[in-house]
């Protein structure tokens, strides 16, 4: 049975008339979306147990609206012990979470974890010795070994190594920029570093290029130093013969840059060389004149050079093109000149006369046949010519052989089983050897060498 109530209770959250349940001595809200529970004020029956003197909420006096009636005051709840136990938890297990983020690539099992550093490479041409190479780190921070390779989205710039493993330590890799015949600005890359079951793979690092000079300045800085002056939209201050008449160069606006190949063969194809080297008339001036002009009327962006040689009055002429893959290159197409010309086994009218021209200050002025030069740089041509030697020192040992062969069975019949007949064969077998060997260096070399000019001085370039 219900205890008998002298007053009327109102819920202190909705203001609702609140039930009494005698059971458990408690007051509560039949509002299901309130469901406020209290102990009923002035106490409760003797059986009602511990709940008697337990309170869930503290009341609040809200004026005119909870108490309605006057009665007795509601208990102050003092604070519980859940809610302390709910937000330590909550503390608990949110420093626990942070903690394990922080650690977490030493928690992982068994796998490893890609780590780069520096996060960002940066390249310039603020030192006149072009790009200059840069590194960054890798590190495996997992447990497990760590097979990674590269990926790079830009054509100028490659990577060595590009992929290997890792168990621990570091892995240095060298990035190296190719800015041939790039235009001044600044370039961004992202180099992937890809992890077979890495926790964090892919991983990228970002490289910057950032370029202050034209191609051809950059390419005056690392092949020229400093004693070179560049000129653009001038007309060079020389004559092309006697006649006092002034080098003329007529430039294409539209005209570009090329490729090497491309380059090489329009070389081939042009008539500049076929007129021939004529002392006081036609002389290399004219020749540089005439491949320009050639070669911008065909949308190729060209020089012309002069330099000046030591110890000499009379400097020469020739020119100079930016190629877009392998920087800047020279060229000489001064035609049939034979007193600058070394010829091995031909007649001297079969050489081909467009060259290749290797130009550096304080170095031999050199030249290679457009057919058998492979690089524009000076250390080709210091490989090419050690060759070349090698080749005319096998030369003079293959004739010293022949006339050795000839002296021996020449007008005499050997008897085999000689001593003479078995040196006669030693000899043939040798000279043999020796004629493939030259015929595979011919194939390399070519059979035209030229003679250098002098030691380069002073060079100036008009675009």
């Amino acid at each position: 049975m219900s205890e008998p109530r002298d007053h009327t209770f109102r819920c202190p959250r909705c203001g609702k008339a609140l039930s009494y349940d005698a059971a458990m001595g408690l007051l509560w809200c039949p509002d299901p979306d309130c469901a406020t529970v209290v102990p009923r004020p002035g106490g409760a029956p003797a059986d009602s147990g511990p709940h008697s003197e337990t309170s869930l909420y503290r009341s609040v006096q809200r004026p005119g609206r909870w108490p309605v009636e006057d009665g007795p005051e509601w208990p102050e709840e003092k604070q519980g012990r859940g809610r302390r136990v709910v937000l330590f938890l909550g503390a608990l297990v949110t420093a626990v979470a942070v903690l394990a983020m922080a650690l977490s690539p030493l928690l992982w099992p068994r796998r490893p974890v890609i780590s780069l550093s520096p996060g960002i490479v940066s390249f310039n041409d603020f030192s006149g010795e072009g790009a200059l190479p840069q590194a960054f780190a890798i590190q495996n921070d997992g447990k497990g070994t760590l097979e990674w390779n590269i990926e790079i989205d830009a054509h100028w710039l490659w990577a060595e190594p590009s992929s290997g493993t890792l168990d621990d330590g570091v892995q240095v890799v060298v990035l190296q920029a190719d800015i041939a015949g790039m235009a001044p600005g600044t370039y961004d890359a992202v180099c992937t570093v890809n992890g077979v079951r890495a926790y964090n793979t892919p991983q990228d690092l970002k490289v910057v290029l950032e370029l202050r000079n034209s191609p051809e300045a950059r390419a005056m800085q690392e092949d020229l130093g400093g004693n070179a002056e560049l000129f653009y939209d001038t007309q060079p201050p020389y004559v092309s013969g006697p006649t006092g008449v002034m080098i003329q160069l007529v430039n294409n606006d539209a005209a570009t840059d090329v490729s090497w190949d491309y380059l090489m063969q329009f070389v081939l194809e042009d008539y500049t060389d076929e007129s021939p080297y004529i002392e006081d008339l036609q002389m290399c001036g004219s020749f540089a004149e005439t491949l320009h002009n050639n070669a911008e009327a065909a949308g190729i962006r060209a020089a012309w050079v002069s330099i000046e040689l030591e110890g000499q009055e009379i400097g020469h002429a020739l020119n100079a093109f930016v190629t877009s893959d392998r920087g800047l290159v020279f060229i000489d197409c001064t035609g049939e000149d034979s007193s600058s010309l070394v010829v091995a086994g031909v007649e001297p009218g079969s050489c081909d006369y467009d060259k290749v021209a290797y130009v550096q200050v304080g170095e031999p002025y050199g030249l290679v046949s457009v057919r058998y030069a492979k690089l524009p740089s000076y250390l080709f041509f210091s490989e090419y010519s050690a060759a070349w030697e090698r080749y005319m020192d096998d030369l003079n040992r293959y004739n010293a052989l022949v006339d050795e062969y000839n002296s021996l069975v020449g007008g005499r019949t050997l008897v085999a089983g000689s001593p003479e007949a078995g040196a006669a064969r030693r000899l043939y077998g040798e000279i043999q050897v020796l004629r493939v060997d030259l015929e595979v260096q011919q194939e390399l070399l070519g059979q035209c060498q030229w003679n250098s000019l002098g030691i380069v001085k002073r060079v100036e370039i008009y675009w």
